[in-house]
């Protein structure tokens, strides 16, 4: 008779409000890559997923269960279907991330007593109503641990959600390492784009939501820098969103439809950080900015706003430059002093790389998890 011990993996439920290719999902693709698949399984129950990141996920082993739309948070039906596969599944931690997502993993544990449960703050929530965060806090009664992932949300979930602090946990964002591109793929990128070898590109990604991500401004800020007679900037903004046109009406009316260029939708987004000279982030509101460290990764000089966890993520102005926001003048200023003086924009870059990898690498991510997991279910 063998004496070998059979070891189960442990079951992770993950609850998602959609999966497209945000930052949430590309945490779970860390996950994925990266947690030991010897030790774990994983099961994504979530409203809809579309575009590449469910098949890459699905590559790793992971199985995805389309619930459809929810009406709202509290939607019967939608609680219903999750359970029923939850059941099936038995999972012994339940992970839940966003507000729909925290939602349903810890309704889903006061009906299974014997799963852990996780609730993870993803956003910079300051407009969230009373209402809201005294929900997210009823929510959360259930939860072992609720991560932030920022010390900023953390700030939120402790003092303004009142979660208890002995439940509350900051685990910083990651991303994957950069891919790497040959020349003449970047060529072809560069062509397709109509980006000469002269032009100086400030590129800002995200969804294009002008009243969360103000890519406004940086458009304003491209016209008082060629106002100044620096005319080969050019804004490179990549992402979808419904404001798109918005946005090229202003780039048109203020003479600068030749400088704004709009990429659209990429499933690689970090394909197109080689093309340009400084990464430019002009949100109000951002618990993270993951968007940030992928271009310090990419050793881009970094400026951003100081609003949320973005201060954090750039040490405060030490690993790149924070300008107010809503501030269209404090980005040129920034973005004209980066131009004409390469040594900062070196020396810039590399303190971003190095804070990147040092802070939020996705084998500290990882492990930090890893760790997490690992105490709960030894409760």
């Amino acid at each position: 008779m063998s004496n070998l011990k059979v070891y189960k993996k442990i079951r992770i439920l993950h609850t998602l409000c959609r999966i497209y290719s945000g930052g949430v999902e590309q945490r779970r693709l860390v996950l994925a890559k990266g947690l030991p698949k010897d030790q774990y399984e994983h099961v994504i129950i979530t409203q809809e997923a579309s575009g590449s990141l469910p098949d890459k996920l699905r590559a790793e082993g992971w199985i995805i269960h389309e619930i459809g739309l929810a009406s709202h948070i509290l939607n019967p039906s939608w609680h219903q279907k999750a359970y029923q596969i939850a059941c099936e599944y038995k999972p012994d931690i339940i992970h839940g991330a966003v507000y729909e997502g925290v939602g349903l993993a810890n309704i889903l544990g006061w009906r299974l007593p014997k799963a852990k449960v996780i609730s993870e703050e993803t956003s910079d929530p300051t407009n969230r109503s009373w209402r809201g965060n005294l929900l997210l806090r009823l929510l959360c009664f259930r939860s072992s641990k609720v991560i932030g992932v920022s010390p900023s949300v953390a700030d939120y979930l402790r003092n303004t959600a009142h979660i208890p602090s002995n439940k509350v946990k900051v685990i910083n964002n990651a991303v994957l390492p950069a891919p790497n591109l040959i020349l003449s793929q970047l060529q072809e990128y560069r062509q397709s784009l109509g980006l000469k070898d002269t032009d100086f590109v400030i590129g800002s990604v995200g969804r294009v939501f002008d009243e969360y991500k103000r890519f406004s401004d940086l458009i304003c800020a491209l016209k008082i820098l060629h106002d100044q007679g620096f005319v080969q900037a050019k804004l490179l903004i990549i992402g979808s969103g419904p404001d798109e046109q918005m946005l090229a009406d202003l780039a048109a009316n203020l003479g600068l439809a030749e400088s704004v260029i709009f990429a659209g939708y990429q499933s690689e987004a970090r394909h197109f950080y080689p093309l340009m000279n400084v990464f430019a982030l002009a949100s109000i509101r951002e618990s993270f900015g993951l968007v940030l460290v992928e271009a310090m990764l990419a050793e881009l000089p970094v400026i951003a706003t100081k609003v949320g966890g973005m201060p954090f993520v750039l040490n405060e102005g030490k690993a790149g430059i924070l300008v107010s926001p809503n501030s269209p003048q404090d980005f040129a200023k920034a973005i004209f002093s980066l131009y004409q003086n390469p040594l900062q924009r070196q020396k810039i870059a590399e303190a971003g790389r190095m804070r990147a990898e040092l802070e939020f690498s996705a084998e500290r991510y990882c492990n930090e998890i890893d760790t997490l997991y690992q105490s709960l279910v030894n409760l």
